[in-house]
C-alpha cells in the first residue's frame, strides 16, 4: 500500500530558524549543521537519505565523536 507524502506547509529549515533570533554565531553555526542533519536524515528518498555512519561523521557531531576508520 502506498501512503501520499503531504509537505508541511512550513518546511523545517524555515521553522527551526524562526527560533534562531538572538543566537551567536557559534551556535547559529551549530543550528544550521543540525538542521542539516536533520533534514538529511528524513529524506524521504533512500538514496539522498544518510546512512548511520554518514550521520555520524556528520559535522554536528564533534570530532570525538566520529567512529575510528578501518
Amino acid at each position: 500500500r502506498t501512503l501520499p507524502v503531504v509537505k508541511p506547509t512550513r518546511d523545517l529549515r524555515t521553522r527551526l530558524l524562526a527560533a534562531s533570533a538572538g543566537m551567536n554565531d557559534s551556535e547559529a553555526r551549530e543550528l544550521n549543521h543540525f538542521i542539516d542533519l536533520l533534514e538529511r536524515c528524513l529524506a524521504l528518498n533512500p538514496d539522498k537519505r544518510l546512512t548511520p555512519a554518514e550521520a555520524l561523521r556528520h559535522p554536528f557531531f564533534p570530532q570525538r565523536m566520529h567512529p575510528p576508520t578501518r
